[in-house]
């Protein structure tokens, strides 16, 4: 069960997103969050079409190395043996899953749709997943109605990221010590999300330490990035984000809508999809029109 040490409830890292982080010892409280974004139509989100969707995975160090251990032996008896899952290279059967390796359409979908089987068999009270998309047309749309609407990026970190630290303190299992355990975010590298993340969790540590006030913020104790071909816990998250991505438009028959439908078996209640009609009620425009 890991290695323990004296006293505190420590151990070392089980799994293996829990040793990408920066301290030693991990606490049985501890949540650690995986996070990946996918966006259609480009690499950056200020391009007009498509949705941004962000997604996470969240769970403490014993049900991560659960998780692992499962994912790694669905990926080692597949036909073709998988070395990971990254849905960008499974639609385009390239890199990890070019033909020449023994690849088709057909044993890359299915790699992925086990890996979703084997999630929907998860403690969904101790492994969780979330996410948010939103449509950028829309978004763009609504700004220059001068709707006051947040940056997409700020919106999905928002609806998404935040909503994990709300989850954890009220619903995850077993008592939780907002003065002693803590959250780690872990995306995947180079993505977008991080940097803004880690602004506002910085700003709100330094408002709670200048206001004496406590606040949900300082249980989160890094943000860092990791490499998704080693760490599961982010392909998971791209699955998830691709598929719920990919749901606004897939046809009836699609392998992509197909995936979406499995995917949303195991989908928890903590989602949001910012379509046209959802921003207009929930954000207001600064400049009413006639």
């Amino acid at each position: 069960m890991g290695e323990h040490v004296t006293g505190g409830g420590l151990w070392r890292a089980r799994s293996l997103i829990g040793k990408c982080a920066g301290c030693v010892n991990i606490g049985e409280g501890d949540l650690l969050i995986a996070l990946r974004a996918y966006l259609d139509s480009s690499r950056k989100p200020e391009y007009e079409h498509g949705y941004l969707t962000l997604a996470a995975v969240a769970g403490n160090d014993e049900m991560w190395a659960e998780f692992e251990t499962g994912w790694k032996k669905i990926l080692d008896e597949h036909k073709p043996k998988a070395d990971y899952v990254h849905m960008r290279e499974i639609v385009r059967l390239i890199e990890g899953f070019d033909p020449k390796r023994g690849w088709d359409l057909k044993s890359a979908f299915d790699v992925a749709t086990q890996c979703v089987g084997y999630m929907s068999h998860l403690d969904k009270k101790r492994f969780r997943m979330f996410y948010c998309s939103v449509d950028l047309a829309a978004w763009r749309k609504l700004r220059a109605e001068t709707y006051q609407i947040p940056e997409p990026v700020d919106m999905c970190n928002q609806f998404c990221s935040e909503t994990v630290l709300g989850w954890y303190l009220h619903y995850y299992p077993g008592l939780i010590d907002p003065h002693n355990d803590t959250v780690k975010y872990f995306f995947d590298r180079h993505e977008c999300f991080e940097n803004p993340f880690k602004e506002k969790w910085n700003a709100e540590k330094n408002l709670a330490e200048e206001t004496g006030a406590w606040s949900i913020w300082k249980m989160i104790d890094e943000v860092a990035s990791v490499e998704m071909k080693t760490t599961p816990g982010i392909q998971a998250a791209d699955i998830i984000a691709w598929g719920m991505n990919r749901e606004t438009f897939a046809e009836e028959g699609d392998t992509a809508k197909y995936l979406e439908q499995i995917i949303r078996q195991v989908i928890p209640a903590f989602h949001i999809v910012w379509d046209e009609a959802k921003m207009r009620e929930y954000f207001k425009p600064l400049l009413y029109l006639p």
